[in-house]
């Protein structure tokens, strides 16, 4: 009889590790990396395409001032969110060695949190509608808290998943539950639910995840909640979730700032500009940031191999994210009719302004896994104190001009924190500010060349409708940035290493 315990207990032990343990990882990290993140961006495009085609369709079935409702909602509750999310599935990727009473402890203590998180928002639902002078703010905000809860549910299986490097499954299930988020959007929208669409699509997404994951990833948290255990977790996440508040309150404030004063109607209008520009980029640097995470974590105890990966990692995000920014910002007014429609017409003004700064943020926002993977959590929190003291100072100037200056005062934070940011991230390393812009020098000059390209087809054949002009623009646009790689043997060899990425790809394990 102890002899079958003794083998079961083995047994549950073997299913606890295989979750826990890395080292089978770094035997060829290079290849696993790039196949991740190839599963995961094709993954992304698909979710892309159904995403935009959500949008088109929700944009004309709903009102500026529906999406406007949901995000005043939003900025609040993400903030009350984003503190609570004390980031210990972080620590569970980062941490080299994790044990089941740890990462137990971590996931009970992590629900428990995001629950309080949960009571928070619904306590504050009344607040939130006598601030904004709403009262439909109320009524959103309650059904928001139920989704902060389910959320929690799936952050450990998730990151224990990505410690695995098991990006595929990950971005299948990611999939799954932006389909099902996406049809009831589009079912609820046209039954005629109003704003209840966005609100009871967004709870959608938890429920789907939380069941995949916890069907794909069979370890199963101990009935263990002990605080020392987490310790480690929680003082590494903590400081992580210090940076993320302060990131999250510096980048948000502007929808507060819109909502309050301006009101629901320049607010849907303003965050409408901005989801749309961040969804193509963002479906291609998650994909790059979910590989690159796990990756250098491993790589941590090896300086020489560490920035080489970076460096990597840095010339792609800048490769793939700069010319489809610059393209998004020449056409903006045109995407903006042919994906949201004529009442949307004002947020093509806002999309281009806003893509100025997003032009640099992708890869700015390298220095941040720079710092978590390195374990200098001190640092990131201090610059996210202070950019989120210069950030919300810009909003408040800015709000004098409208929207389109809130807009802009973005542009001009972001470009003015570049070097500050990239000095102090890389003091004390083997990387510099210089080799920073060597590594993207040649994206940046291609995709404004390419771009100056667009810029005249666009104002000389203006009279094409929207979706030609918008199509030979993407095509003459990509034809001359991948033609321009080849000028140089410099270039070419820069070229090369998107190349050889592929290959690794196609390659067997």
């Amino acid at each position: 009889m102890n002899t079958k315990i003794e083998d079961h207990t083995k047994i549950e032990r073997s299913k606890e590790a295989k979750w826990f343990e890395t080292k089978h990882l770094t035997s060829d990290l290079k290849t696993r990396s790039v196949k991740g993140g190839f599963n995961t961006m094709g993954v992304q495009v698909l979710s892309f395409f159904l995403t935009t085609g959500q949008t088109a369709i929700m944009s004309r079935l709903l009102t500026p001032e529906d999406y406007g409702l949901v995000a005043m909602t939003a900025v609040v509750t993400g903030l009350i969110t984003t503190l609570g999310n004390i980031n210990l599935s972080v620590a569970v990727i980062q941490k080299d060695q994790i044990k089941q009473s740890e990462v137990s402890s971590a996931f009970w203590i992590n629900m428990l949190i995001l629950l309080g998180v949960a009571l928070i928002v619904a306590i504050s639902a009344p607040i939130l509608a006598y601030i904004y002078h709403e009262p439909r703010v109320m009524g959103i905000t309650l059904v928001s808290a139920i989704g902060i809860f389910l959320g929690s549910l799936s952050i450990h299986h998730d990151a224990l998943l990505k410690r695995q490097m098991q990006f595929r499954k990950v971005a299948l299930i990611q999939l799954g539950s932006t389909l099902s988020t996406i049809l009831t959007g589009i079912l609820l929208a046209y039954l005629g639910y109003g704003y209840w669409a966005i609100v009871f699509s967004g709870v959608v997404y938890p429920i789907v995840f939380s069941l995949s994951v916890w069907i794909v990833c069979d370890w199963r948290p101990a009935f263990i909640l002990k605080f020392s255990e987490a310790s480690p977790f929680l003082k590494f996440g903590a400081r992580v979730t210090g940076f993320e508040f302060f990131n999250y309150f510096a980048r948000n404030m502007d929808n507060f700032f819109i909502g309050k004063y301006i009101g629901s109607q320049g607010l849907g209008i303003y965050s409408k500009a901005y989801q749309l520009l961040m969804l193509p980029i963002t479906q291609l640097r998650n994909p790059l940031n979910a590989v690159a995470l796990p990756a250098l974590s491993a790589l941590q105890e090896d300086e020489e191999k560490y920035f080489k990966f970076y460096k990597q990692y840095l010339f792609l995000l800048a490769f793939v994210t700069m010319p489809i920014v610059v393209y998004l910002a020449i056409f903006s007014e045109e995407l903006v009719l042919i994906v949201l429609g004529d009442q949307w017409l004002r947020a093509g003004n806002i999309f281009k302004i806003l893509a100025i700064s997003a032009f640099i943020h992708p890869v700015l926002g390298t220095s941040g896994l720079i710092l978590v993977t390195t374990g200098k959590v001190k640092k990131h929190f201090r610059i996210g104190v202070i950019n989120a003291i210069v950030m919300v100072a810009g909003f408040a100037i800015g709000l004098r001009w409208g929207i389109e200056g809130v807009a802009m005062s973005q542009v001009i934070v972001i470009y003015l924190s570049l070097f500050p940011i990239l000095f102090y991230t890389f003091s004390g390393t083997a990387l510099s500010v210089f080799a920073f812009f060597k590594e993207i020098s040649f994206p940046i000059l291609f995709s404004l060349i390419s771009g100056a390209a667009m810029y005249l087809l666009r104002n000389n054949f203006a009279q094409f409708p929207d979706i030609l002009l918008c199509g030979f623009g993407f095509f003459l646009g990509a034809i001359i940035y991948i033609l321009l790689w080849y000028i140089s043997p410099a270039s070419r060899l820069k070229f090369k290493q998107v190349l050889d990425i592929k290959s690794s790809f196609l390659k067997k394990k």
